[in-house]
């Protein structure tokens, strides 16, 4: 299994070539606009011979989860460099190039900011650990990842709960998802120390306090049991937080994989099958041929 980068790459390299760029320092004006998973998109702007660079992100979730960890953790990373953002954007930064002192900070910087999406998004998952290892309480929530995806987190005294609601719109997505899932949870079981998990049809007991008794046309729900140990340092909880804010697209992205892999092997056997089919041509009675006898002399069949 591949798992996949919390970043968005191109608004690295985008941001990357406007605070570091090769050769002499000269930045032209830069507008340019990209998307993420989760119908997320992002704004970079650079005025002519401004010396910063705006970021803007469009998260249509982000009004769920804002005043739930979310909010917190964009100030924590960014707070120095926020701005009012413009609409339809939700969030912005604002950084001086001029601040940045070292090619080290330069770095750090370029790096932080590919991770806008998951640092924000992360946030409410990193709120409902934190009160887990504090043995805090916490209410019950749920928020919209992605229109065919719901996340429910359910915090309990000695774990969190969190519950993916998934569904696909294409069928073949579907019955490969299925298969993918169910194949998920069977390996889960190999490795003791990832956190325990399930995947049933049937909403869980969990989504009841959400009101949630019966299936209403989703794929499946996937659960996930975090435990203290799970999150018990800063290390284990960032790589927990970026996982589960990457775990929809990590089930899709293994889909078009295997979607890949079935096509490029039912070209492989249909081509075999049309070398077969060729081999097993009958010659045609009316070509007449020119045949040789034992002494070399030739003829032509009547």
């Amino acid at each position: 299994m591949i798992l996949l980068e919390p970043g968005n790459r191109i608004l690295g390299e985008v941001v990357s070539n406007v605070i570091m760029p090769a050769g002499e320092e000269k930045r032209d004006a830069l507008d340019v606009r990209l998307c993420d998973f989760d119908d997320v998109t992002y704004r970079v702007q650079v005025e002519k011979g401004g010396n910063s660079i705006k970021v803007s992100m469009s998260c249509p979730c982000y009004h769920q989860i804002e005043e739930h960890g979310a909010k917190a953790s964009f100030e924590k990373a960014f707070g120095a460099h926020s701005v009012e953002p413009e609409s339809p954007y939700h969030l912005a930064v604002s950084i001086d190039f001029t601040a940045l002192k070292d090619e080290a900070e330069k770095t750090a910087m370029c790096k932080k900011l590919s991770l806008f999406k998951s640092i924000t998004v992360g946030g409410i998952f990193g709120q409902y650990f934190d009160a887990l290892t504090a043995k805090k309480e916490s209410k019950p929530h749920k928020f919209d990842l992605r229109g065919d995806t719901t996340v429910y987190l359910v915090p309990k005294n000695d774990r969190v709960t969190l519950v993916y609601e998934v569904n696909f719109s294409d069928k073949v997505d579907k019955c490969v998802a299925k298969v993918f899932m169910q194949e998920f949870v069977d390996s889960k079981k190999k490795l003791g120390s990832a956190p325990p998990m399930a995947y049933n049809v049937n909403p869980p007991q969990e989504l009841k306090s959400f009101g949630v008794t019966e299936n209403n046309g989703a794929l499946g729900y996937l659960s996930f049991a975090i435990l203290p140990r799970h999150v018990a340092d800063e290390k284990k909880k960032d790589k927990a937080i970026k996982t589960l804010t990457t775990f929809r697209n990590y089930i899709q992205y293994h889909i078009k994989c295997s979607k890949t892999h079935f096509h490029s092997k039912m070209r492989f056997r249909a081509s075999e099958l049309l070398k077969v089919l060729n081999r097993a041509k009958a010659a045609n009675p009316k070509d007449k041929k020119e045949k040789k006898t034992a002494s070399g002399r030739t003829f032509k069949r009547n």
